[in-house]
């Protein structure tokens, strides 16, 4: 009569159990499904963030390289080089232990030092364009390219 006893015991046992082993593998489902969503919405922002920074890099790169074939003062080249350089050493690659945040803070401030050195005609995105209006004639006016 014991085993019978114990039996039922391990029913009852079961039939309460049942209720937390079916929340238990809902739950193992969803994270499943939340991991496989939550990767490719992590994908997709990192591919936008990485255009962007990419876009911002090339400009200041684009900068510095116009800027390395006017005649400037020694200490100028010397920054425009180093931020070249430093633009240069940026991982092209996605490496875990590279330190992407801090090399991209040193860019930016090496490029506000270039234009602080030059008093900040290196980079300046103003141009003069003219104006036709129907009012008479052409007038000049500056038109901001910057973003």
């Amino acid at each position: 009569m014991a085993a019978a006893e114990q039996d039922f015991n391990d029913l009852l046992d079961n039939i309460l159990l049942t209720e937390e082993n079916i929340v238990q593998e809902g739950y193992q489902e969803g994270l499943e499904v939340g991991r496989a969503r939550g990767e490719k919405e992590g994908y997709e922002l990192g591919y936008e963030q990485g255009l962007q920074l990419g876009k911002e890099l090339g400009e200041i790169y684009s900068i510095v390289v116009a800027q390395q074939q006017h005649k400037h003062t020694e200490k100028v080249q010397r920054a425009l080089q180093q931020l070249r350089t430093s633009i240069d050493q940026f991982p092209r690659d996605n490496n875990a232990e590279a330190d992407i945040i801090g090399m991209v803070e040193d860019i930016r401030n090496q490029y506000r030092r270039v234009r602080v050195l030059t008093a900040g005609k290196v980079g300046n995105t103003t141009k003069k364009v003219e104006n036709n209006s129907s009012s008479g004639g052409a007038t000049e006016g500056a038109k901001d390219f910057s973003f």
